[in-house]
């Protein structure tokens, strides 16, 4: 039998309260609820943190050992440096716990403290300098990365909403982790057009435009203009090669772009900002380039991405993807050195 714990299910006398703290307070996103009676959110992609009516958990496993007071487990917390041990308990406080024990430095070296949530459970937080301690941390950093990687979705310009909750200053960060993509001979080509709302207007009449004048009935190229016209952001993501770059180069120079636009999608979806990455023809509008600041088509220049920005109205679902296995030749283990 692997060692593996996949559900933690605590049994709560109010669903909506736990939701109240953990989701609106804490600021947990929920994978799964039916309101006031079951709450799921997943901790990891492998571990999933359960919340069940008491009644009803009662009625399928059994009535709880009579106790009194805090219930005879923790659920712990742990944080790679002693101050955001402070912090944690300072956001769970003003989501409504009770402190049990503000942080502390232990005889065994690390950093914690306790809290209970508004049904009675304890949780502690901890900085653990340990090599156990250390491991976790540093297994949580890889596992958050494949999680951005593997739960990212494309969302529809007209699912991508604005608000005061949107922060247009994050999509600024993220250019900043869209330029450390690999790029062979640090030619460094991508440049990113941050649109203010009346370029963004004006795009979308350039797109509404341009199917007109390519075969599109004005309601379909109307339509299309309202979805661009809605989105609350976008950024302009062009690639320029040397004049005296060869094919090869710029192609290269292309995939490095390209690379650049993943990294700011996974960058802005780790912020719960969503993204569609696009490729219509609006640049052979002659409006495209002055908008962006040209007087005409730039030389060496491409367009790679019309990157609308939003918060996600909904959650897209995943659409299937081959399997590994019908996309991987994997010669290593054809020859048996795959240990």
């Amino acid at each position: 039998m692997t060692p593996k714990l996949n559900f933690i299910t605590l049994a709560v006398r109010d669903v909506t309260a736990a939701r109240a703290f953990y989701v609106d307070g804490l600021g947990w996103p929920p994978a799964f609820e039916v309101p006031g009676e079951i709450l799921f959110v997943r901790l990891s992609p492998t571990l999933v943190l359960s919340f069940w009516r008491a009644d009803e958990f009662e009625a399928e496993v059994g009535g709880p050992l009579a106790r009194s007071g805090v219930a005879p487990v923790t659920l712990a917390y742990n944080v790679p440096t002693p101050a955001l041990v402070n912090e944690v308990l300072a956001t769970a406080k003003a989501a409504g716990a009770t402190i049990l024990m503000p942080a502390t430095t232990r005889d065994w070296g690390g950093h914690s403290g306790y809290f209970t949530c508004p049904n009675g459970f304890a949780w502690e937080v901890a900085y653990n300098p340990g090599p156990l301690g250390v491991e976790l941390m540093e297994a949580e950093k890889v596992e958050g990365v494949v999680g951005v990687i593997r739960s990212r979705r494309s969302v529809p310009q007209g699912l991508l909403a604005g608000g005061p909750e949107l922060d247009h200053e994050e999509v600024v960060r993220a250019v900043e982790s869209a330029r450390w993509a690999p790029n062979h001979r640090r030619t460094e080509p991508w440049r990113f057009h941050l649109l203010d709302e009346p370029r963004l207007k004006r795009l979308a009449e350039l797109w509404g435009e341009q199917l007109e004048r390519t075969g599109s009935s004005p309601e379909r190229a109307a339509v299309k203009r309202r979805a661009w016209e809605a989105a609350p952001g976008v950024v302009v993501v062009t690639c320029t090669s040397a004049a005296d770059a060869d094919e090869t180069t710029r192609l290269e120079d292309y995939a490095a772009t390209a690379c650049a636009v993943q990294n700011m999608c996974l960058h802005l979806w780790s912020k719960g900002i969503a993204t569609k990455w696009s490729t219509a023809a609006v640049q052979a509008h002659e409006g495209f380039w002055p908008l962006l600041g040209y007087a005409g088509p730039p030389a060496d220049t491409r367009l790679v991405a019309l990157l609308f920005y939003g918060l996600a109205r909904e959650a897209p679902k995943a659409h299937r993807r081959l399997g590994v296995a019908d996309v991987l030749v994997d010669f290593r283990a054809a020859s048996g050195d795959g240990a």
